[in-house]
C-alpha cells in the first residue's frame, strides 16, 4: 500500500468528490478514480459508493480514512524528527579504543569536541588495537583508533593520524644509561614488560626481536602505564614504550633512549566503508583528524 495513495485517499474524502480533490492534488480524475480502484482491491471491500449523484463513504472507508490520517501524521512526525537531528546536531558514537591512547591524548580531544558538538554522545570501548580492529569488523562499533599495523581488511579504512617512535626504558642504574642508541641485540637477555597481549605492540617488539635472532625475555604484561613505569623504576625490567607515552609518564629515575632497528609507533582510526555513518559518527571522524593534525603541525 503506497503512502501516496493513502495521502489521494484522504484527499477525496475530506473534498468528498474527485473532481476537487484532483484540481487540489493537480492530478487528473481518472488517476483518483484508479487509486481508489486499487485500495479496494488490495484490501477486497468497496470504499466509496459512488455514482452521477452519490458520493458516499462506506463504513470500511471511514476507517481506512481515520487509520490513514494517523499513519500520515505518524508519516510527517518521522521526516520533522529526522529535521531535527540535522538540525540540532544530535547523535552517538561508539568508539574503540586501547588505554594508552585514551588516556594520552582524549581528555583534551573531547573536551574541545563536546565544546563544538554537546548533543553527540560518544560512547567509549577501551581495548587493544587488535580487539579495536574485530570490534570494526563486526560492526561492534562505529570508530576504532589503533596502533599500525593491523593486517589487510579489505572492508575497512584507515586513516593514519600520528606518527612517532618507541624507545627502550630503564633505571638510570642500568649499565646502558649513557648510551645515546640502543640497538635491539644489545636487550636479548634483559627482562621485559611489555603491553598485553591484545595490543599490536605486544607482537610487533617481539616480531622485531625474532628478525635480530632472539626472543625477548618477557616478564611481565600490562596495559596500565603507571604500573609499568614503576616496575622499571624500581629496577624489575625495561621496557619498549612509545616516546608520547614515555614524556607522559617518565619518572625521575627512569632513562629512555632510542633504539636500532626503529621501531614506529603510528596511530590511525579506523571504520567499516560497508557500515552506514551516521551524522555524529562523521563529525567525530573529521573531529580527530584535523585534531591530530593540528597537533602535527604546532
Amino acid at each position: 500500500m503506497d503512502i501516496q495513495h493513502l495521502r489521494y485517499f484522504v484527499e477525496i474524502v475530506k473534498n468528498k468528490s474527485f473532481t476537487k480533490s484532483a484540481e487540489k492534488l493537480m492530478v487528473s480524475q481518472p488517476m483518483l478514480t484508479r487509486v481508489v480502484k486499487k485500495l479496494e482491491e488490495e484490501l477486497d471491500t468497496q470504499l466509496i459508493e459512488r455514482s452521477s449523484k452519490i458520493f458516499h463513504v462506506t463504513d470500511a472507508g471511514m476507517m481506512l480514512n481515520e487509520k490513514a490520517l494517523e499513519l500520515l501524521d505518524k508519516h510527517e512526525d518521522l521526516y520533522r524528527f529526522i529535521d531535527d537531528i540535522k538540525d540540532t546536531k544530535t547523535g552517538q558514537v561508539r568508539l574503540s579504543i586501547p588505554g594508552v591512547i585514551l588516556d594520552t591524548y582524549f581528555p583534551e580531544l573531547l573536551r574541545s569536541f563536546y565544546a563544538l558538538h554537546p548533543h553527540i554522545e560518544i560512547s567509549i570501548i577501551e581495548e587493544g588495537s587488535k580487539l579495536t580492529t574485530k570490534s570494526v569488523l563486526e560492526n561492534d562499533v562505529d570508530l576504532g583508533m589503533v596502533m599500525l599495523p593491523i593486517g589487510k581488511h579489505p572492508s575497512i579504512v584507515t586513516e593514519k593520524v600520528w606518527e612517532s617512535v618507541c624507545k627502550w626504558v630503564a633505571p638510570n642504574t642500568h649499565p646502558l644509561a649513557g648510551k645515546e642508541t640502543v640497538h635491539l641485540k644489545e636487550l636479548k637477555d634483559e627482562p621485559f614488560i611489555t603491553f598485553s597481549d591484545t595490543a599490536t605492540l605486544h607482537d610487533f617488539f617481539i616480531a622485531n626481536c625474532e628478525k635480530e635472532g632472539f626472543t625477548p625475555r618477557i616478564l611481565y604484561k600490562s596495559l596500565m602505564p603507571n604500573f609499568v613505569f614503576d616496575m622499571v623504576a624500581f629496577g624489575l625490567c625495561t621496557a619498549i614504550m612509545p616516546d608520547p607515552i614515555i614524556n607522559k609518564y617518565k619518572k625521575p629515575d627512569i632513562v629512555s633512549a632510542p633504539i636500532k632497528p626503529e621501531l614506529p609507533w603510528d596511530i590511525a582510526i579506523i571504520y567499516n566503508q560497508e557500515r552506514y555513518q551516521s551524522y555524529a559518527t562523521k563529525k567525530l571522524l573529521e573531529f580527530i583528524i584535523d585534531y591530530f593534525k593540528a597537533m602535527a603541525a604546532a
